[in-house]
This record gives C-alpha cells, sequence and structure tokens, in this order.
C-alpha cells in the first residue's frame, strides 16, 4: 500500500496519482467513495475510483466502447461534446446508458452530416438536458402572448396554428413542425428562416422582460443549423415541442437528464403532492431570494431579468458592467441609474470608479 498525497474540502478532492493531479468534485459519482477511502487509508482502492475510462466503460455497454480514453459508438470515434455529456450523466449518478444511447442514435438519423457537426457546437455552449428517448432540451423566447417574434409567408407549417403575420403559436403542448427545405441550412446566414431554438442566455434575451420564457424539446434528427453567430447559441430545426413555460422564475435546468411529468429543475422544492397529508404548501413559491425578501413569482419581470443575467455572467466568470445588463434588457427604458437601483435592491455590490462613467461600473455577487 502506497500513500499518496491530496487536497480535500468539502466540494471536491485533489489526489496526486502517478505523478498526475485528479480533481473530483462534489457532483463525481465516486466523490463520497474516493474520501471514505481516504479516510480509511485505503490508498490501493483510489486508482479505480479515479479511472473514469474504466468508470465509462461499466456505465455504458453495448454499442459504445472506450479505448486509450476516445469514445465510440459503433466503431465510429465521438466528438467531445458527447463525451463531456457522457461524463457529466456519470458524474450525476446515472446508472442507465439510454438516454445517451438514444441520443446518439436518433442523431445518427439526421440526413445531413454537416447538421450532426454543427449540432456538436451549439450543445458545447452550455450543457443541455437529455430525455431517456434521446431528445434534447433548449429555450425559446416568444411573445408576451406565445406567438412568435416574427413570421414567414414562405414557410410551409405541417403542424401548429398561425395568425394573419404567419406567426406561430407556442402554447405549452404544442407540436410545432415545418417542411425541413423551409430551414435554412447555411450557417453562415445569421438573421434567416426556420424554426429556432437557443440556449437559456439567448432565449431569455429573445423573450426580453415582456415575452414568455419556454423549455422546447426537439430530435436531434430534425436539426438543421447552428448559425455561426451568437457564440452557436442559437440552432435552426424543423420541428420541436412546448414542454414549460418557466416565465415566472428564469431558472436554468439544472440536471442532465429530464424526465416528462416530473419538475424540470433538481430541487425537491420544485415537487408538489397531491396527497392531502403532505406538508408542503403547493399554493405558495417557497423559492425566496435572500436579498430581495419577495417571492419568485411576485418579484417584477425587470428584476428577474437582471438577477439572472448577472447570475449568469458570474457563472461564466465575468462581472457584468451596468451598460451590458441596460443592453441586455430589450423593451426596458430602464436607466442605468434605475438599473443600479435594482441591483442594490438585488442586493449585490457594484465596483464604483469615479474615473469611469456610470455605465461601465461593475456588478459583483457579495
Amino acid at each position: 500500500m502506497k500513500k499518496v498525497p491530496y487536497t480535500l474540502s468539502e466540494n471536491s478532492v485533489t489526489i496526486f496519482w502517478d505523478s498526475k493531479p485528479y480533481t473530483l468534485r462534489k457532483d463525481h459519482v465516486n466523490f463520497n467513495e474516493v474520501r471514505r477511502a481516504l479516510f480509511d487509508a485505503r490508498y490501493d482502492d483510489l486508482g479505480d475510483l479515479l479511472d473514469i475510462k474504466r468508470a465509462v466503460e461499466n456505465f455504458c455497454q453495448g454499442d459504445i466502447e472506450v479505448k486509450d480514453e476516445v469514445v465510440y459508438y459503433k466503431g465510429h470515434r465521438l466528438h467531445g461534446v458527447v463525451v463531456d455529456k457522457l461524463l457529466e450523466m456519470l458524474r450525476s449518478g446515472m446508472k442507465d446508458s439510454a438516454p445517451l444511447v438514444n441520443f446518439i442514435t436518433r442523431l445518427q438519423s439526421n440526413s445531413s452530416a454537416n447538421s450532426v457537426n454543427e449540432l456538436y457546437s451549439f450543445l458545447s455552449y452550455k450543457s443541455l438536458p437529455n430525455t431517456p428517448e434521446g431528445k434534447v432540451l433548449g429555450y425559446k423566447g416568444v411573445k408576451g402572448d406565445y406567438w412568435s417574434q416574427t413570421g414567414n409567408s414562405d414557410t410551409i407549417v405541417l403542424q401548429g396554428e398561425t395568425n394573419g403575420r404567419h406567426q406561430i403559436l407556442n402554447e405549452v403542448g404544442a407540436t410545432i413542425e415545418v417542411s425541413r427545405r423551409c430551414v435554412d441550412d447555411n450557417k453562415d446566414n445569421h438573421c434567416s428562416f426556420g424554426l429556432h431554438v437557443g440556449s437559456y442566455d439567448y432565449a431569455n434575451d429573445w423573450a426580453g422582460s415582456d415575452g414568455k420564457l419556454l423549455v422546447v424539446e426537439f430530435d436531434p434528427s430534425d436539426a438543421v443549423s447552428v448559425p455561426t453567430d451568437c457564440n452557436f447559441q442559437k440552432l435552426r430545426v424543423s420541428k420541436y415541442k412546448v414542454v414549460s413555460d418557466i416565465t415566472d422564475t428564469r431558472k436554468e435546468i439544472d440536471k442532465p437528464i429530464y424526465e416528462a411529468n416530473k419538475p424540470i429543475y433538481g430541487s425537491d422544492s420544485d415537487d408538489c403532492c397531491e396527497d392531502e397529508n403532505c406538508d408542503y404548501d403547493c399554493s405558495e413559491n417557497h423559492d425566496l431570494d435572500d436579498d430581495y425578501n419577495e417571492p419568485l413569482q411576485d418579484m417584477p419581470n425587470d428584476y428577474l431579468s437582471i438577477r439572472n443575467y448577472i447570475e449568469n455572467k458570474h457563472e461564466d466568470g465575468e462581472r457584468p458592467m451596468l451598460k451590458q445588463i441596460q443592453s441586455r434588457m430589450k423593451g426596458s427604458e430602464l436607466t442605468c441609474g434605475e438599473i443600479q437601483d435594482i441591483v442594490v435592491d438585488l442586493g449585490y455590490d457594484i465596483f464604483e470608479d469615479d474615473e469611469l462613467p456610470r455605465s461601465m461600473w461593475e456588478v459583483e455577487l457579495n
């Protein structure tokens, strides 16, 4: 038995194994077992627990295999995004490989090689959840009455309700489908025709303060193109289904697998039981902000939009300026001074610099 150097905290552990550092976060499937092995001085067990390649092999059977840290499906090498998604599922404790296998199978049914390759670019922006059937969840911003922001008279709508301006109704439960040839497959055409699905950031921005933010589900085989603008945050598809309206919460889905008829978030507070003996009061939203002391459902849309934008920026390691927040607030006439007041109300810190205009002051989490 050989001793190994390591550093340990509540949220991560770093172990130097064969002179190489391995870091496991708290969400890794082996995190607790590694901690126990260290506490029990079972150092010989660490090799297997740190061997991600072996864990993937044990996790996914059948058509997926790992050789020399490369993942293959039916002998064909997969791109990095799919590999990352596989590891993410493993770290989240997934025991069933079906969501990823089904996703890959559906992707192979896509008729365009370019569409397949471009879909990886879209998925790489931020991790988007899969369904057990292998479909993908994305986001969509629409008008406050659920109609699409724009319409196109040349688009052949196969499923979905349209109005006189050729806009499409996006009510929850609706399936929207257009002819695939009515979706622009040229990624270099940035603003063009077709159904659009976006990342949370993109769709939330598109919805603005007075629109609706929706979760939509699409089949990888219906992906058409990923425009090269907006950091690959939007995708053109020929078909999607509206799964949920998250306008009130403006909260990004935080788990890799979504199951129908279950809460779309990982927190237990999203569950509402129907048992009359249940202690949880489903009539109230218990998700409270620590500083802005109102239920999220009662928080003004401007506050929600600003808060979500700030937190998303900080997740990306950035401190947004007041003018960036102002630019984000489509349809709003808020001044930088008014935005500053909202930021303070929300409990964030502002780095004031008298040598810079107020619009360039940055916002920091406290």
